[in-house]
């Protein structure tokens, strides 16, 4: 997947992504399922950050499930998820879970915190919390 997310080489997806793949993510929960909707988010947030790279920081695969840590880095170059371009460098990490059957990806999970994001963009801000002792 690093070929398709850091580099931008879509087509590689058909090989790696079956074409009814289900996908799931919290900030994206309109993302439609199969490989053809992947390569249009990918397109997107390329689009947004036409500088993206990812890197996995760890991994761990166990029966048909590989499960990655990763870190996505990029400069904030067009309109994300509706927040206008802020030329901002950003970095946020998360995970995805992968579940494989005949070679190619037929779910992913994924999971990131878009208010990281939006905090380094200057676009938001998590509010505070205060903690009292007893």
């Amino acid at each position: 997947m690093d070929e398709c997310w850091s580099q931008g080489k879509l087509e590689s997806i058909g090989e790696l992504v079956s074409d009814n793949c289900r996908i799931h993510d919290p900030v994206f929960p309109a993302l439609t399922s199969g490989a053809d909707n992947l390569k249009r988010h990918i397109g997107m947030c390329k689009k947004g950050f036409p500088d993206l790279k990812f890197s996995i920081d760890d991994t761990i695969a166990e029966r048909n499930e590989v499960v990655h840590h990763w870190t996505a880095k990029g400069t904030h170059k067009a309109e994300f998820l509706g927040m206008q371009p802020t030329n901002r460098k950003a970095t946020v990490t998360g995970t995805s879970i992968y579940r494989i059957e005949g070679g190619k990806i037929v779910e992913q999970w994924a999971d990131w915190n878009l208010m990281s994001l939006m905090e380094q963009l200057g676009v938001g801000k998590a509010p505070s919390m205060e903690v009292q002792a007893r």
